[in-house]
């Protein structure tokens, strides 16, 4: 589901893309009709699609954050509710600072975890994301072709930056189940010094 929605904002800033090549172009002379059709239903489309699989994307993300929590703090419970975890994960606005505290406990409690700065990398990128979007909205409420060939410039450009932050997201959720690098050193050291008690026996 994460990998569709990146792939469906890459295709909704295309679309948007095209959509505002195409006003360029014919900013002074009226477009034909069929491309006119053309770059609107592929705009609409795509940007429909693109918020149903992001918003089921970011349903099964919280799903996975609430199972990771459950194994790493097991077999005691998580300190926080899975209500609690629900609601801070997917509420717009608040996300954007519980998310963070989430993960960071999880990698404290996690034997496989990322570093703090995929962690950081993975927060700015949803910053950038919801800064693009913010100001796409704003600019969609001018009035006037100029205002409306802006909103599809930065929409596009927002639908840029969220396809970076499913990529970001995607990159934490496989960390979560890779060996930690700290613990690989132990095992690499440990396998060094047990080779070379072997040799000397």
């Amino acid at each position: 589901m994460m990998r569709a929605a990146g792939a469906w904002f890459l295709a909704t800033a295309v679309a948007h893309g095209l959509r505002y090549a195409a006003l360029v172009w014919y900013a002074d002379r009226l477009a034909p009709w069929w491309l006119e059709a053309l770059t609107t239903a592929l705009v609409w489309v795509t940007g429909i699609v693109a918020i149903a699989v992001g918003i089921a994307a970011a349903v099964t993300a919280t799903a996975w954050l609430v199972e990771m929590r459950r194994r790493a703090y097991g077999p005691v419970r998580d300190p926080r509710s899975r209500a609690g975890l629900w609601v801070g994960a997917l509420l717009v606005v608040v996300n954007f600072f519980r998310l963070p505290v989430y993960l960071e406990e999880l990698r404290r409690a996690s034997t496989r975890a990322p570093s703090r700065s995929d962690l950081r990398r993975w927060w700015a990128a949803w910053a950038v994301n919801a800064l693009a979007v913010a100001v796409a909205l704003w600019r969609g409420s001018g009035e006037g072709p100029q205002a409306a060939a802006d909103t599809v410039l930065l929409t596009a450009l927002a639908a840029l930056a969220a396809a970076w932050a499913v990529r970001e997201t995607r990159g934490v959720m496989r960390s979560f189940s890779d060996p930690s690098p700290r613990f690989t050193r132990r095992f690499i050291a440990a396998g060094i010094l047990e080779a070379s008690a072997t040799r000397k026996d």
